[in-house]
């Protein structure tokens, strides 16, 4: 074992993320169907966040256009299956694809505009995209959208649909958290702190600022795809209601609200997205619900953007990493004091 596994080891975020992947394959087993089903949302849902947080939180780039991605994903995967005839997994390979293409189209000029200019070049293809489903009804099926149920059939009868469904999201999340991690540490983690610094100060360095951004969009374009397909194919349809403007925005405030710079955090934020809804309704129900989540949502980011700039997930590591000195710190003190002691 080297060195940097030995660090690894001694690290309490490494025990607590080990704990949550343990306790995520335990949850099938430990909840209702209606609970995974749930959860199984928040797991596609983290995808497009962590899709969101690659551009905001690695590469600088503000987008508001990942929910329009997001639902292209539900509508390209739900129609190649319908249509098509295609099987899930090649639904969902065709979505990524999709999606990575509009990822690159979006990507030529996205990059050079940058900052403001590219948060608003892209908050007008949300804005379009529900406009496009409904002027198209033909082919998106309009109101009505898509419908393909029971994508997830379970193989074996020791499972059942919801239990497999969950599992199979589970470790794609887990795979995709992965080969993103990858994607930016190491070298390339250093291009994108001075990428993140100042375009000037990245040149500086050698880094190629334009293709960089290019291909983490088209990058997170795919990832958000992918989320979309497995959103559709968990809820059986799509339908244009579900990817408004506001949908779009709301994942850019549980990127923040999550942190940007955290794969956890995509998952809290996820969460919030999810589960804030069901809450409000039991307070207040009816229509009145929906303005109350998005009241406690702005809240939530007020909070974040005074007291927690990192998120949520940023405010847990900290946690973790004080009370992982602490433990070392009452385990040396005990050394030392007998090293003073010893004649």
């Amino acid at each position: 074992m080297n060195g940097m596994q030995r660090v690894l080891w001694r690290r309490p975020v490494f025990w607590a993320g080990l704990a949550s992947i343990l306790i995520g394959f335990s949850l099938p087993f430990l909840v209702s169907d209606y609970d995974l089903f749930n959860l199984g949302r928040v797991v596609t849902v983290a995808m497009c966040v962590a899709s969101l947080n690659l551009v905001l939180g690695y590469s600088g780039q503000v987008s508001l256009g990942h929910g329009a991605i997001f639902g292209l994903g539900g509508y390209a995967a739900l129609m190649t299956i319908r249509d098509l005839g295609f099987p899930p997994v090649l639904g969902v390979a065709s979505a990524v694809v999709v999606c990575a293409v509009l990822g690159a189209v979006i990507g030529i000029p996205a990059v050079r505009l940058g900052g403001f200019n590219l948060g608003l070049f892209t908050i007008v293809i949300a804005a379009l995209f529900p406009i496009v489903l409904y002027r198209f009804s033909d082919f998106t099926g309009g109101q009505a959208g898509v419908i393909v149920p029971g994508a997830f059939a379970s193989p074996t009868a020791a499972l059942t649909d919801a239990q497999w469904m969950f599992l199979v999201l589970l470790v794609t999340l887990l795979v995709v958290l992965f080969l993103l991690q990858r994607l930016v540490s190491g070298r390339m983690s250093r291009a994108l702190a001075a990428l993140r610094t100042g375009r000037i100060l990245a040149l500086s360095h050698g880094v190629n600022v334009y293709r960089v951004k290019f291909q983490f969009f088209v990058i997170s374009a795919a990832v958000a795809g992918l989320g979309g397909a497995l959103y559709g194919l968990v809820l059986g349809l799509v339908v244009p209601e579900s990817y408004p403007l506001i949908f779009s925005i709301t994942i850019l405030v549980a990127s923040a609200v999550g942190g940007s710079r955290s794969w956890a955090g995509a998952i809290v934020g996820a969460a919030i997205v999810v589960y804030l809804p069901t809450w409000t309704s039991e307070v207040i129900p009816g229509d009145a619900s929906a303005h109350l989540a998005q009241l406690v949502f702005a809240v939530i980011l007020g909070l974040c953007v005074l007291l927690a700039p990192n998120g949520l997930a940023g405010v847990v590591g900290a946690l973790t990493r004080r009370l992982g000195s602490g433990i070392q710190r009452s385990r040396s003190t005990p050394r030392s004091v007998d090293r003073e002691e010893t004649p």
